[in-house]
């Protein structure tokens, strides 16, 4: 059980983290700690889009690996090419405008990706580049690892605070925007794939791979190569786990799967129940707000 040092180390640090943060926050306004969350989300962006400086996205030891790491190819892994990585580049400009909706989404999945990220780090123990197999190993304290747990970690820090001190509040009126939100989100990681397809910076992976069929359409639409966030329908190791979402989605949308439209059903159906399971969670453990920090909250909205 190797990928435990993994857990033993980074989580209790993590959570000793959190603890922290909010001791330091209680004792602020929210407009204070508003502004404390920008800042993270600066770093989480940083910690995004410096990837490619590192190993292994820099090129640079990777001689006995795959033949996927060429530039500018490899640019690829700063794009929007997963939930996480769309939260990491999107929440600096959500805080600053603060749209309710974009919140909405925003806390919910940002929490939701960060968390499940921390509980299973696939790139750090799979052993996996882009799906593909590679022979180095993922030290404890190698800076990707250490990239990795930290830009997760302050998605669902972010997220969880925003709620917890009711900087943004969730509201069941709003509950069935978010399986559209979903789908939009989904809607733009396709578009993403698909410009990095047309620009060629798939055909290192399409020729490792060797899913170079129809113009390198059989990569783009395989649902185990890059669909990290399902868009192209759920990859053959998650059929088991996805049997709730599977059973929703009609005949005719798989097998191949439709991208983005799969999931269409599923969404509207387990989004508002994934909406009130948050907001019963933390009407619970909201922090308790005084009067002047509540008109406070109402103008900050």
């Amino acid at each position: 059980m190797e990928f435990l040092k993994f857990y033993l180390f980074y989580i209790p640090i993590l959570a000793v983290l959190t603890v922290l943060a909010i001791k330091y926050l209680n004792n602020k306004n929210n407009e204070q700690r508003l502004k404390f969350l920008i800042y993270l989300s600066i770093i989480a962006l940083l910690l995004h889009i410096i990837k490619p400086i590192f190993f292994p996205y820099n090129g640079v030891g990777v001689e006995n690996e795959p033949d996927i790491f060429n530039r500018p190819a490899i640019f690829r892994k700063i794009t929007f090419e997963n939930v996480c990585a769309v939260s990491a580049l999107l929440f600096l400009p959500t805080l600053l405008f603060r749209n309710k909706y974009v919140l909405d989404y925003m806390t919910i999945f940002g929490f939701l990706g960060g968390f499940l990220a921390l509980l299973w780090p696939a790139e750090v123990v799979m052993g996996q580049f882009d799906s593909i197999k590679v022979n180095y190993e993922m030290g404890l304290f190698s800076f990707d690892t250490i990239r990795f747990y930290f830009v997760h970690y302050l998605l669902f820090l972010i997220s969880f605070l925003l709620l917890y001190y009711r900087i943004h509040e969730l509201d069941t009126k709003r509950m069935f925007y978010l399986p559209i939100s979903v789908l939009l989100l989904l809607t733009l990681l396709f578009v993403n794939e698909y410009i990095l397809f047309r620009i060629g910076w798939l055909d290192d992976i399409a020729k490792v791979t060797g899913l170079t069929g129809n113009n390198g359409m059989d990569l783009f639409l395989d649902v185990n190569i890059r669909n990290f966030s399902f868009v192209f329908g759920i990859p053959d190791a998650f059929k088991e786990a996805g049997f709730l979402i599977d059973i929703l989605v009609p005949g005719f949308m798989k097998d191949p799967y439709t991208p983005v439209i799969w999931i269409t059903i599923p969404a509207f159906i387990y989004a508002p129940l994934i909406y009130l399971g948050f907001k019963a969670m933390f009407d619970k453990i909201t922090f308790k707000l005084d009067v002047l920090e509540e008109k406070e909250l109402e103008y900050t909205k």
